[in-house]
């Protein structure tokens, strides 16, 4: 089966249903299923369902197993990324880099079982919710057909804290190690003008410090639902010069250049500032990071009918395969335990300030994120 194009034909509804009734009167295989506490099922040569356990169910919130018989995972667990029109689950250009699609289609090819990690975002009730799966696929010969016993381990937990403990222990280390560095300079100072220079400075260091800290507790926050929006009047200019002075003594922003977009439009409007800031902070960090040694990163703020839309732009270009995959938490460029800067910003910006949350990519205007709010 080819890896690029992994959709094959639907089978038909008879033949799934003779899969279907092979495995089910299968006892002691639904019986073993069932003593396992992560989502397994049994999917027939062209990837559907043909038998699940309980814990699929209850996850599903379904009752029988009829409801999502001849599905493929995809479907049932409502990834982004699916869609009718496109064919299905494993049709869509996304798909080539889905770590479940891809475990199972080595498995199926190989006879052999097969395990990786899957970054798998799905709407639930209306909102985007991340899983990091641990998926393993395995053959099963019942004789006439090959099927395959797929068993998806949600390690969400797990990768969150090595995501956290990365910030902490790197991030955060590294700002306050530049504070306590500042702090030296002012100890050992003699020039009463460089003493108050680099006061201004450790006072910004320690604002982002605190910065930093607070980001990740909303970020807890606002996966778990628990965040409250609270709406103010801003200026867009008022804003983004704010998000620019912090972002300067960014890490990231050592060599480089912040500018304001020319074109940038001064516009009154009413939102919550403190979320829209990080969603900013964020777009800005992520295109300080890809910039490079003095490479300049350009905001600005535009305004259209109901609309208004703030866009941030670096020169560097994003390769195809790393943009289908921008938006996923625990993904990076920048090595494992990474990865919460572009899912922030879409979870903040789309859930919770109702905004569009996208990003443009080509190798003449470099990479541009923007985040569009209806005013």
């Amino acid at each position: 089966m080819d890896m690029q194009n992994p959709q094959p034909e639907r089978n038909n509804v008879v033949k799934e249903l003779i899969n279907y009734q092979e495995v089910k009167g299968l006892d002691f295989i639904k019986e073993f299923l069932n003593t396992l506490p992560y989502i397994t099922a049994i999917l027939n040569s062209d990837r559907q369902i043909v038998f699940s356990n309980n814990a699929l169910l209850k996850m599903l919130n379904v009752e029988t197993l009829e409801s999502i018989l001849g599905m493929r995972t995809g479907e049932t667990i409502n990834c982004i990324n699916y869609s009718e029109e496109n064919g299905g689950c494993g049709d869509f250009e996304s798909c080539s880099y889905c770590g479940i699609t891809k475990t199972i289609l080595i498995s199926q090819q190989n006879k052999s079982t097969v395990s990786d990690e899957s970054r798998l975002t799905s709407v639930i009730d209306g909102r985007v919710v991340s899983y990091d799966f641990l998926v393993s696929a395995s053959p099963l010969n019942l004789g006439k057909e090959y099927y395959t016993i797929i068993s998806l381990n949600d390690i969400s937990s797990e990768k969150r804290r090595k995501v956290l403990e990365k910030i902490f222990f790197h991030d955060i280390l590294n700002t306050a190690g530049s504070l306590d560095g500042i702090l030296d300079i002012i100890e050992d100072s003699t020039d009463k003008d460089k003493v108050y220079e680099f006061i201004n400075i450790a006072k910004d260091t320690s604002k982002n410090l605190i910065d930093e800290i607070l980001a990740q507790r909303e970020l807890l926050a606002a996966e778990q639902n628990e965040l409250a929006v609270k709406k103010s009047i801003i200026l867009s200019s008022d804003l983004i010069k704010d998000v620019i002075k912090q972002s300067m003594y960014h890490i990231a922003a050592k060599g480089k250049v912040i500018t304001l977009d020319n074109n940038s439009k001064s516009i009154s409007f009413n939102t919550d500032v403190m979320l829209l800031k990080r969603v900013l902070k964020n777009m800005l960090k992520n295109a300080l990071e890809a910039a490079n040694d003095k490479g300049k990163v350009v905001i600005g703020c535009y305004e259209e009918p109901d609309f208004i839309t703030f866009r941030v732009n670096n020169k560097g270009y994003i390769p195809r395969d790393i943009q289908l995959q921008i938006f996923q938490r625990s993904f990076s460029t920048k090595g494992p335990n990474r990865g919460l800067g572009t899912y922030s910003m879409r979870l903040l910006g789309e859930h919770y300030l109702k905004g569009k949350v996208y990003f443009e990519s080509d190798q003449i205007e470099g990479t541009t994120f923007f985040i569009k709010l209806r005013i």
